[in-house]
């Protein structure tokens, strides 16, 4: 039988696990010093102590038990720090919610930001060195992506019934299901003077990179888009080394209205680095659209999202197009940038309601979106009518919704 020599100050004992409740009847006050042999000794037998043989005067050997729970709860103690290491506290967000809050179960900033949005300390979000212009290639950590919602609830989508509140929660429940970080930020927060108002999506990408330091990817996410497959895995689909390898489109038009009428004679690389690909981006039949666009933390996007916002250039008034203008002006101008801005087809994350087999939605893509759906008045009928298909199995598509 394994024994354990263990000196006291009344003298030496060979520990073993039946001779232990003796010892300790006989030697109470050194307890606390034997215990600290006993899971050494015992290992695996430890189960065989019955609570029992540990008795000692019917009472139990309380200074045996102290530093068992102390052990217990340093461990588990350094178990939850290490897992939430890194995340994104409570009090962080900057949830600034004007007149009644819209999704009460957020916390909210009770403030917006003091002036404009590039003078905040938000906007100098911090890219580390792999993250430089030699670019990198890696899968992220699920938890490193941050799927954004950037939205005050107004607008066109307003005429949808708590359009907000419904797509957060969905939105929320999509993200823990994956382990990926939800978070929304209200754009009356930004001061963004007199542009359009979706340019305060811009801010809300800097600062979603700025609340979460270890984040590499950022999905902008429209509130106008349903995600119709809580299954999908966004690293393995579309973010991941592979999924940017096999899905990027080659030599593809970049569009400037409808190719027939406006060709543009600029196409998408042949070739490319996956590790130059910092933005995830889609084109519908004439132009990019930014409602569903993912960017990766580095160099390249920090400098896009500096040259997107130039006022004077690219984003006042007349600009009707907003930030969608400005990214495809760069993307038309400068191969640098149509080498780091990836194309996928439009349904691999930007489905639209009706189309045709590139455009439209079909069973199995992620999501759905309803962009103009305000033009014929159907944001609310559509939105309705796809809510409910959501997560079913059966086969539909929506020029045989009608049959």
């Amino acid at each position: 039988m394994m024994e354990k020599p263990f000196k006291s100050p009344v003298g030496e004992f060979h520990l073993n696990k039946d001779n232990i409740p003796c010892i300790l009847r006989r030697q109470l006050p050194e307890a606390w010093e034997i215990a600290a042999s006993v899971e050494l000794l015992l290992g695996e037998d430890s189960a065989h102590v019955t609570k029992s043989s540990w008795a000692v005067d019917g009472g139990w050997v309380e200074a045996l038990t102290r530093p068992i729970i102390a052990a217990i709860s340093i461990v588990t103690a350094l178990i939850v720090l290490f897992k939430f290491f890194g995340d994104i506290p409570v009090d962080a967000y900057r949830n600034y919610s004007p007149g009644e809050a819209i999704v009460p179960a957020i916390v909210q900033n009770d403030k917006p930001q003091p002036g404009y949005f590039k003078a905040q300390p938000e906007w100098d979000w911090k890219v580390p060195d792999y993250a430089g212009w030699n670019g990198y290639a890696r899968n992220p950590r699920n938890r490193d992506i941050v799927v954004l919602t950037a939205s005050d609830g107004g607008g066109h989508n307003s005429a949808i019934p708590n359009v907000l509140e419904r797509v957060l929660d969905d939105r929320k429940n999509y993200c823990e299901k994956h382990g990926y970080t939800h978070l929304w930020l209200n754009t009356s927060r930004y001061d963004i003077g007199e542009a359009h108002r979706t340019w305060s999506k811009i801010p809300a990408v800097a600062e979603a990179f700025s609340l979460n330091p270890t984040a590499e990817w950022v999905w902008l996410i429209d509130t106008d888009i349903v995600i119709m497959e809580p299954d999908y895995d966004l690293v393995k689909e579309i973010v991941g080394p592979e999924a940017i390898k096999r899905g990027l489109m080659r030599d593809t038009p970049i569009l400037d209205g409808q190719l027939k009428n406006h060709p543009t004679n600029i196409n998408t690389p042949t070739n490319f680095r996956v590790e130059d690909i910092d933005i995830l981006i889609t084109q519908d039949h004439q132009s990019v659209n930014t409602g569903s666009t993912f960017f990766r933390r580095s160099a390249f996007t920090r400098w896009t999202l500096e040259m997107m916002t130039d006022y004077t250039m690219l984003m006042g008034q007349d600009h009707v197009g907003a930030e969608q203008d400005a990214i495809k002006h760069l993307m038309l101008e400068h191969q640098l940038v149509r080498n780091h801005v990836g194309i996928y087809p439009q349904r691999k994350f930007n489905a639209y309601v009706q189309g045709g087999n590139n455009m439209g939605y079909r069973d199995g893509d992620l999501l759905v979106h309803f962009a103009g759906c305000w033009v014929g008045g159907n944001c609310q009928e559509w939105f309705e009518e796809f809510w409910g298909k959501k997560g079913h199995k059966d086969v539909w598509r929506p020029e045989n919704k009608n049959a």
